[in-house]
């Protein structure tokens, strides 16, 4: 075979010199990954492309053949330099990771470049680092050894640097310092392939002024390239407008960084009970204003689900023109002004044709509003206020469904979390009838008859707020004394329609009763007007709406009081019988002896002070020994009622993630400081395999980090899952260990000993 420069040592300096450059480009996606942990694929990418192109230049493969082994090479080691968190031992691939590596190939980049930076935690978007660097040192080197004109070397370092630069983030990792030195590394390079080029090339007589000619020609290049990238960067860089993909793209809204509207139930018709939220002027009392649509139960809060497929929120103008393909129905325009409301969740009717704002703030408001044509929701992430006019057009369904219309498939994520209680009473309450109209309305009906209605106000019955698992389970516990308000019976209704195969959604909104202040076409929606209800799509007329919410008056009965017992009257007792005798006034004589002794006892005095002095003994030593563990008790409760009472809601939240923490490392599950609320649920869970603690994790961050403060009923029902979880935590250890976690003082250090290990 003949001779190349792959087999010179030469090589050695040009594989150098292309793993140099293109690694230099490639930090660029430092921004975007957050950190330097994007730098093992960088390197497994260059160190692989680059080998694979110097075994190509040494034995002649043709293109084809390089083409297959790069793409074998990213099979077998792309789990060990991209995946390398769910490879096997850290390098050996899996289903998972060759799953990924197959759909990853093509589908990675539009996630990559959507996706809200860091990018370091996001799981396979390091195969963009790594396919960048595979391809672009493979090409670059093969280009490098195969090609006489080394400069057709630098076209592929260019393309890289300007795909690099337009899947970056606009702010951009010292690019002067990587432009210079990129320069310096390409100008130094190939001034040495020139001088080799003509150590082989000329004669020996002509070949000292030929080197010097090409050694000042490439000194007085690099000087150049200095003075002008000085030059530039003191004139342009403060002012560079960066121009990448990600500043064009859309992504998808992350509805999780919003607290589900649902938690704020109670304080509606609480606090807000007689205030105006909105007005809305051409209003029908058959219309439904909605505003918020849940289709995910995590086993806390039922929530607005993950931004994916077609049931995702993109940013929309005016024209939402979903009405266009909605079947007959009434046409409505209604407008909405706002009153004492804030908030994301944008009021909506069905089905949705246009929502244009009027006002001030109507541009901000459009430019930041985001719709979904799967719930027909909207969301303006600039926040609604006072003052705020928007106008609805939609078309409003006007038929139906009867006994023998099909339930339509739609893809409803499965809720987490749910009560026993729910598949027995929903197999029960449902039926067995084919028509899916009659297994919902034995659902349905069944809670409106048989539940009571109550708001847990003042003047009512008791009733709990919030819609955990917990409390549907509370729900449930005695149908017969079923009590609660919309937030709970939609939750249980829809919960108990996903359990019996039917498709079904909660939406909380407003409608009108006999209570509402309507004016002919005019409604002011007061808190009290707050409703919520489920709704299941049947083929042909769209989503439907049932409310299995017992009437307002149906309260339950007091329980009547027993009367008190009637004292018996007194009756006179017959007189004591006569003596044998028949001398009744004889009476014995009393024991004189019996008298004196009577008396001596009488006239004993009683030594208190020893007493006392017995009791002091025997109570202090006591004291000494269960007196610590009774202080240690009080403690604890002390700080778990001030951590309840804490006035801040978020914080209140943090608090009560934080007991669930106490009560773990007080059973010897303690966590690493460092730990986040999530990596610490998911170590416990691994730990003692205790599910649901992520709910309770993720809640928390969504509460603390979200940019609008929860509501005091949202932390009220945070608290209410706190002791289940702690709870479901102790049925894990044994009967000693939760003793001994009673009197632990692990809790109370500042930073317990990690005993469990995170991810």
């Amino acid at each position: 075979m003949a001779k190349t420069r792959a087999t010179t040592p030469a090589a050695a300096v040009d594989a150098v010199a292309v793993i140099a450059m293109l690694g230099i480009i490639l930090t660029t996606l430092w921004p975007a990954f957050g950190g330097a942990v994007f730098l093992r694929p960088v390197a497994s990418g260059l160190a692989l492309g680059v080998g694979i192109a110097w075994l190509g230049a040494w034995r002649r493969w043709p293109a084809w053949l390089i083409a297959g082994v790069v793409v074998g090479a990213y099979f077998v080691f792309g789990a060990a330099a991209a995946l390398w968190r769910h490879a096997i031992a850290g390098l050996v691939p899996n289903l998972s990771t060759l799953h990924t590596l197959v759909f990853g190939s093509f589908g990675v980049w539009r996630q990559f470049v959507t996706a809200s930076t860091p990018l370091g935690s996001f799981y396979g978007f390091m195969l963009v680092p790594f396919i960048l660097a595979l391809l672009a040192g493979v090409v670059t080197a093969t280009l490098a050894w195969r090609v006489k004109r080394t400069g057709l070397a630098l076209i592929p370092v260019a393309v890289t640097a300007a795909a690099a630069i337009l899947l970056g983030t606009v702010d951009a990792f010292y690019p002067v310092i990587q432009a210079l030195a990129v320069a310096v590394i390409a100008i130094a390079w190939l001034t040495w392939r020139g001088m080799t080029g003509t150590r082989q090339a000329a004669t020996a007589s002509g070949a000292a002024a030929r080197r010097s000619r090409v050694l000042k020609a490439g000194v007085l290049t690099l000087a150049a390239a200095l003075v002008a990238g000085g030059a530039g960067h003191v004139a342009f860089a403060d002012g560079l407008d960066r121009q990448v993909i990600r500043r064009y793209t859309v992504p998808p809204l992350d509805t999780h960084a919003y607290a589900s509207p649902l938690i704020s139930f109670r304080d509606l018709v609480d606090a807000k009970a007689e205030d105006t939220l909105f007005t809305v002027e051409g209003w029908n009392t058959d219309y439904r204003l909605r505003l918020a649509v849940m289709d995910t139960f995590d086993g806390m809060v039922y929530n607005v689900g993950e931004a994916s497929g077609a049931s995702r929120y993109d940013r929309t103008g005016p024209e939402l023109g979903a009405a266009a393909a909605a079947g007959s129905g009434t046409d409505a325009t209604v407008t909405v002004t706002v009153k004492d409301y804030t908030g994301v969740w944008v009021p909506t009717l069905s089905v949705m044709a246009t929502a244009a704002f009027a006002g001030a703030r109507s541009d901000a408001l459009t430019e930041n509003l985001y719709y979904n044509p799967a719930s027909d929701a909207l969301i303006d992430t600039s926040g609604l206020g006072s003052g705020v006019v928007l106008t609805l057009t939609a078309r409003v369904p006007d038929t139906r469904p009867t006994y023998d219309t099909p339930v339509a498939q739609r893809d409803i994520p499965k809720p987490a979390w749910v009560p026993d209680a729910v598949s027995s009473l929903a197999s029960k309450w449902a039926g067995t009838d084919k028509s899916a109209l009659k297994r919902i309305d034995g659902i349905i009906q069944t809670l409106q008859t048989t539940g009571y209605f109550s708001h847990g106000l003042e003047s009512e019955e008791p009733s709990k707020p919030g819609h955990s698992s917990f409390r549907i389970a509370e729900l449930l516990d005695k149908p017969e004394r079923m009590i609660g308000d919309d937030e709970q019976y939609a939750v249980a209704a829809a919960l108990m329609l996903l359990d019996a195969g039917l498709p079904a959604r909660v939406v909380m909104g407003f409608h009108t009763d006999a209570e509402s202040q309507v004016s002919g076409t005019t409604w002011d929606v007061r808190g009290s007007d707050v409703h919520a209800w489920v709704e299941v799509p049947f083929d042909g007329v769209g989503w439907v709406a049932f409310d299995p919410t017992p009437d307002k008056n149906q309260e339950p009965k007091q329980q009547e009081q027993q009367s008190k017992a009637k004292p018996k009257p007194q009756v006179l007792q017959p007189p004591p019988p006569a003596n044998e005798a028949g001398n009744d006034t004889l009476q014995s004589a009393p024991d004189p002896r019996t008298d004196d002794n009577k008396d001596k006892e009488k006239d004993t005095p009683v030594d208190w002070a020893r007493i006392i002095l017995i009791a002091a003994a025997i109570g202090g030593s006591a004291l000494l020994l269960i007196g610590p563990w009774i202080v240690l008790l009080l403690i604890k409760t002390i700080r778990t009622a001030r951590r309840r009472k804490t006035p801040d809601p978020a914080r209140r939240i943090a608090l009560g993630w934080q007991e669930v923490l106490d009560h773990a490392a007080d059973l010897g599950l303690a966590v690493p400081p460092a730990a986040t609320r999530l990596q610490a649920s998911q170590a416990l869970a691994r730990a003692r395999g205790v599910t649901g603690l992520d709910a309770l994790a993720r809640w928390a961050d969504q509460s603390v980090f979200a940019p609008v403060a929860p509501a005091a009923a949202e932390a009220q029902t945070f608290w209410s899952g706190v002791k289940p979880a702690a709870k479901s935590l102790a049925r894990t250890a044994t009967r000693r260990r939760r003793l001994a976690a009673r009197f632990s003082w692990n809790s109370l250090r500042k930073h317990p000993k990690p005993t469990v290990e995170i991810e």
